[in-house]
C-alpha cells in the first residue's frame, strides 16, 4: 500500500499548502495533502475509508448526491483522528465525473469567513433578486431583492415564507395551489405587477425552487418591466397599424363622396332661394370642416413619403405666429417669441409638416385661455439640439390626462376630434424629436419640443421606394444631395 500523497491534478487546482483530499464515491481516500492530514490528525494509507460517525456518513450520502447533480456543494463532517477524538470540519466539494472522484477542501474559520464575505458581494452584484428561506423563515437575501420588492429592512428578519407569499395572493386558495405545485414539482412561478416608490408599474417574475436536501426555498426575482412594456407597445402599434389601414380606406372613400357633394352644392346655388343659399353656406362650412378632419386622419394613417430639407425653425415659428395673430387678437391673446440672436435654429425637416404642427399647438393654447392671456414661444440651443417651448396661461391639464394627450381621438373638448396632438406627435417622431408636457392646473401648460440640429456633413433621409431608386441612381460616392 502506498502512502497518501498529493496527486498532480490537485496541485494544479489548489495551492500546495491547501488542506485538500481526494475521495472516491465510497468515501475511500485516494489522495490527501499534508495540511489536510495535519488538521484531521490522520496518518492513513490510500484506499482506506475516511473515518466518520454515523451522522456524517448519512450526510456524505446526501452530499454525494448533490455534487453529482450540481457539480459542487458544501457540507460538514465529524472525522475521527488517530487519537480516537472526533473533529468537525466544514468542506467545499467538487465532483469530477470523468474520474468519478470527489475533491474536498477543508474550510478553516478564516477561509469560511472570507467565503461568506465573497458570497455576500457576489449576491449583491447579481442583476436579479434572491431570497433564501430556511425552515420557512428568511435566511439570506441580496440588495436587488430588497430594491425590487421594497421590503422593510426592519422587519425582514421576521419574514416567513407564508407571510411573504400572502403579499402577492388575493385569495387563500390561490396561495395553497401555488404551495401545492411547489411541493409536488419542486418549483413554481409567480407573476407580479406592483407599483414602486415612484408610482411606476413594475412587472416581476418570481421563480421559487425547493431544495429538499437543504430544506431551503430559494426565490429569484427578475424584473421584466421593459420586456412587458415593449410587448405592449408592439401590440399597440400593430393595433394602430390595422386601424390606420382601415381609416385610410374609409377616409379616401369619404373624401370622394365629399367631392361629389361639393359639385352638387355648386349646382344648387343657381336653383335655390336667398334663404336656401344661407343654408347652403352653412353646409359648405361643415363640409369644409369634415374635409379638414378627414385630411388629418389620412395624414395620421398613411406612411410618410417625403424628403426632408434644411429648415430654419425660427422662420417657421415666425410664419406660424403671423398666421395665428388674427385668431389670437380675436381671443385677447398675445403671442410673444423669445429667441437669442446667436441661436442656431437650423434642423433637417419638412417645412409644411412643421408649420402645421406649430399651428395646432398655438391653436390649442389659444383655445384653453378663455379669458385671454399670453402665449410665450421660446427658442433655444442645447447640446446641438433645437428646443422649442410653448407656454400658455390656460386651465392646465390634470395629471391623470398627461399620458393620454397624444392618443388618437382622446380629447377633453366638447367639440374636439382628438387628432390635433396626435398629428403633433407624428410630426415630432418623423423628425426624430422628443416632446414632453409640464402642466399645473389653473396655472398653465408648457409643451417642450426638442429636435436634432442640422449637421452639414451628415444628415439622415427618409424616402419612399421610388425616391430611393432615383437617389441611388444619382448619388455620388462621398455625399448625399439635399433635395
Amino acid at each position: 500500500m502506498t502512502k497518501a500523497t498529493m496527486v498532480p491534478l490537485l496541485e494544479n487546482l489548489f495551492q500546495y499548502d491547501d488542506p485538500v483530499l481526494i475521495l472516491n464515491t465510497s468515501c475511500n481516500i485516494e489522495s490527501i495533502s499534508n495540511k489536510a492530514a495535519q488538521i484531521l490528525n490522520l496518518d492513513e494509507e490510500i484506499g482506506k475509508p475516511l473515518p466518520m460517525d454515523d451522522l456524517s456518513q448519512s450526510r456524505w450520502n446526501s452530499f454525494l448526491k448533490r455534487i453529482r447533480q450540481e457539480k459542487f456543494s458544501f457540507s460538514s463532517f465529524n472525522i475521527k483522528g488517530k487519537d480516537s477524538a472526533y473533529k468537525e470540519i466544514k468542506v467545499f466539494g467538487m465532483f469530477l465525473k470523468k474520474n468519478n472522484l470527489v475533491f474536498l477542501k477543508i474550510l478553516n474559520e478564516d477561509s469560511d469567513n472570507k467565503f461568506q464575505l465573497y458570497r455576500k458581494h457576489f449576491l449583491n452584484d447579481l442583476p436579479y433578486g434572491l431570497l433564501f428561506f430556511k425552515d420557512e423563515m428568511i435566511n439570506e437575501f441580496n440588495s436587488r431583492a430588497i430594491e425590487l420588492l421594497d421590503i422593510d429592512l426592519g422587519n425582514i428578519s421576521n419574514l416567513s415564507f407564508d407571510s411573504f407569499l400572502s403579499k402577492y395572493f388575493d385569495y387563500g386558495y390561490k396561495k395553497l395551489q401555488f404551495l401545492s405545485e411547489l411541493k409536488a414539482f419542486g418549483h413554481a412561478t409567480l407573476e407580479v405587477k406592483r407599483l414602486n416608490r415612484q408610482n411606476e408599474e413594475r412587472y416581476l417574475t418570481m421563480n421559487c425552487k425547493y431544495f429538499h436536501y437543504l430544506d431551503m426555498i430559494v426565490v429569484s426575482i427578475v424584473d421584466h418591466t421593459e420586456t412587458v412594456k415593449l410587448k405592449q407597445k408592439v401590440k399597440e402599434l400593430e393595433h394602430f397599424s390595422e386601424i390606420g389601414k382601415i381609416s385610410a380606406n374609409i377616409t379616401h372613400e369619404l373624401k370622394n363622396a365629399l367631392t361629389s357633394l361639393k359639385g352638387f352644392m355648386e349646382l344648387l346655388k343657381f336653383n335655390t332661394t336667398e334663404e336656401g343659399k344661407k343654408y347652403i353656406k352653412i353646409i359648405e362650412s361643415e363640409m369644409q370642416r369634415m374635409e379638414t378632419i378627414l385630411s388629418e386622419i389620412l395624414y395620421l394613417a398613411k406612411p410618410t413619403k417625403f424628403i426632408k430639407e434644411k429648415v430654419s425653425m425660427l422662420h417657421v415659428i415666425e410664419e406660424v405666429i403671423e398666421i395665428m395673430q388674427p385668431q389670437a387678437y380675436k381671443n385677447h391673446v398675445v403671442i410673444q417669441l423669445k429667441a437669442d440672436e446667436e441661436c442656431d435654429s437650423m434642423i433637417t425637416g419638412n417645412v409644411n409638416h412643421l408649420k402645421q404642427m406649430f399651428i395646432n399647438l398655438v391653436k390649442n393654447a389659444i383655445e384653453v385661455m378663455e379669458n385671454g392671456g399670453t402665449i410665450t414661444i421660446e427658442l433655444k440651443n442645447i447640446c446641438n439640439k433645437v428646443q422649442v417651448l410653448i407656454q400658455d396661461e390656460g386651465t392646465g391639464i390634470p395629471e391623470e390626462n398627461l399620458n393620454k394627450l397624444f392618443t388618437p381621438f382622446f380629447t377633453t373638448k366638447d367639440e374636439g376630434t382628438g387628432l390635433g396632438l396626435s398629428l403633433v406627435k407624428k410630426v415630432v417622431d418623423e423628425h426624430h424629436g422628443k416632446i414632453s408636457v409640464e402642466s399645473i392646473v389653473d396655472v398653465g401648460s408648457t409643451f417642450i419640443l426638442e429636435f436634432p440640429g442640422y449637421t452639414e456633413n451628415y444628415t439622415k433621409y427618409y424616402y419612399d421606394e421610388n425616391q430611393m431608386k432615383k437617389l441611388l441612381a444619382s448619388r455620388t460616392a462621398n455625399s448625399v444631395p439635399l433635395v
